[in-house]
């Protein structure tokens, strides 16, 4: 397992951008560690391995994403027996977490500025998305002929102020016969975001009678409208409430990140 690194020339590249608010590092994210942050145990990483995700459709599917997937639709069941993890800023944390689930053991960062610039230094394909709709969809287009591979990550950064808490991150997760992206992420959507009103895709009453305020799990996140050619020709966002992942909030710009395990499975 390797320690973070903390690929500093990127990390400061992609810092250039503000970033946004949902999770960040509870320390310095520059700071190096010669012992890494998460552990997995051989017992986790079969039980995650053995999760069926045949009840799923995904847009691209490489062997390596449908690890991701497996390991990300366990945690979603076993993140509660690690009170650690469904805390405020753990978003990079519980990416990192899934993705040793998976056997990938290379990326290990609690902040979401690190993690970007550590995939991108390991090879990751990362695109900055515009923000502009038109320019948005034109940009889809260029990830991998027009397909959202399952696994890749994305977070999203506030373009005004780069304070601890202002970005957040998940991974594709499924996508639906309408077109419809889910991600997969640390959700902090509850009740009190809505002046305690409970609507769809918040967190769980049981997570907050424990003390969780934040769940991993599912939130659908584009619908997206494709020509006969399969070319995507309109993306509506479908939960504007989760700000930071939002494409089309003014406030806040997406990154997405195609991991190097998965982009030469593409090949």
């Amino acid at each position: 397992m390797r320690s973070r690194r903390p690929a500093l020339a990127l990390l400061f590249a992609l810092a250039s951008t503000p970033l946004t608010a949902g999770c960040a590092a509870e320390v310095d994210e520059v700071e190096s560690s010669e012992e890494g942050l998460t552990r997995v145990t051989e017992a986790e990483r079969a039980a995650a391995q053995a999760t069926p995700i045949d009840g799923f459709a995904y847009d691209r599917l490489t062997p390596t994403s449908a690890r991701m997937m497996r390991a990300a639709r366990w945690w979603m069941g076993a993140q509660d027996e690690s009170p650690r993890y469904p805390k405020p800023r753990m978003c990079a944390t519980n990416v990192s977490k899934v993705l040793f689930l998976s056997g990938i053991t290379s990326f290990d960062q609690e902040g979401v500025r690190a993690m970007l610039a550590d995939v991108a230094a390991g090879g990751a394909r990362v695109h900055k998305l515009p923000m502009a709709h038109a320019d948005f969809v034109a940009a889809l287009n260029t990830i991998d002929g027009g397909h959202i591979p399952a696994g890749t990550l994305v977070a999203g950064m506030n373009i005004h102020t780069s304070r601890p808490g202002d970005q957040h991150i998940g991974m594709i997760g499924h996508t639906d016969p309408d077109g419809t992206v889910w991600i997969y992420h640390n959700n902090w959507y509850r009740p009190e975001n809505e002046a305690g009103l409970r609507k769809d895709h918040m967190i769980s009453d049981e997570n907050l009678r424990r003390g969780f305020p934040r769940q991993w799990m599912a939130t659908p996140w584009l619908r997206v409208t494709r020509d006969a050619s399969g070319k995507i020709t309109r993306a509506t966002s479908l939960l504007p409430a989760l700000d930071d992942m939002d494409p089309f909030n003014g406030n806040y710009r997406i990154t997405m990140a195609v991991l190097p395990q998965v982009a030469r499975e593409l090949r």
